[in-house]
């Protein structure tokens, strides 16, 4: 557990998660892949959560709140090395990647880093995040056309789903850091009573929706229902949860599931 907590700490299961899930909408939509593109997703989505972190307390005088702020407070050198070698290696990845999808991440290499330098400024930073990852996730993924991606819109409109309402439901968690902190989040920009009703209508919408298309359309959307059950577990039994943040473990690990969809 001592292991995969410092992965969690290390953004490296975010990585891994995106990485899974770009395989199976790849299988969805029967589209070629090459290790290469999912390397440099894994290696990009790694990138921003870990400068995502590290411009987080940039300015702090203080020992930050949650630990992988502190984590990132305290290794922030060998961190921000690991970011420059890691831009380095996705820069000669480049090379190999198909010119549709070289085209599309010179598309959203330039937002994600305009994210990251106004992060503070964003009203919804949580929403940001979410079309980012969803867009970048679908990129290795992309078949080649737009008419290509209809007979999985629903799957792709429940990833987005999932990656913002866990987003806000980590925010949910973590209010009282990021209050002290300084941080912006959804959370601290309105109040937490407002978040809860939010979440819950994104549970009651992700839910519904993911049997409608389990049961009408798509048979393997019961990988997006088993995650918001997780989702909604995590709510739930927030108390435990909240402990030792491990809130942040399962709520990352729930982005495993779709390794299903490739067995």
């Amino acid at each position: 557990m001592r292991v995969y907590r410092l992965i969690n700490v290390l953004n490296l299961d975010v990585a891994l998660g995106a990485m899974i899930t770009a395989l199976f909408f790849a299988r969805q939509l029967v589209a070629p892949v090459r290790v290469y593109g999912i390397a440099a997703l894994g290696l990009t989505v790694w990138v921003i959560y870990t400068v995502d972190r590290l411009m987080d307390v940039r300015h702090l005088n203080q020992p930050a709140y949650s630990e992988r702020h502190r984590f990132h407070q305290t290794y922030a050198k060998p961190l921000w090395t690991g970011v420059a070698i890691a831009v380095m290696i996705i820069g000669v990845l480049m090379v190999f990647i198909r010119p549709s999808i070289l085209i599309g991440g010179l598309i959203l290499a330039p937002l994600s880093a305009v994210y990251l330098l106004l992060q503070k400024k964003l009203f919804i930073k949580e929403l940001t995040v979410a079309v980012l990852y969803t867009l970048g996730v679908l990129l290795p993924a992309w078949p080649g056309s737009w008419n290509l991606l209809w007979p999985v819109a629903g799957l792709i409109v429940q990833l987005f789903l999932i990656a913002l309402t866990n987003l806000i439901l980590f925010a949910w968690f973590e209010s009282d850091a990021d209050s002290k902190m300084g941080q912006a989040s959804l959370v601290t920009r309105l109040n937490k009573k407002s978040v809860t009703i939010l979440l819950i209508v994104l549970f009651a919408v992700g839910v519904s929706l993911s049997l409608v298309i389990t049961i009408l359309f798509n048979p393997v959307s019961w990988i997006f229902l088993v995650m918001w059950l997780a989702l909604i577990c995590l709510f739930y039994f927030h108390k435990y949860f909240e402990q030792y943040e491990r809130y942040r473990l399962w709520g990352d690990a729930i982005f495993y599931l779709p390794i299903f969809g490739l067995i």
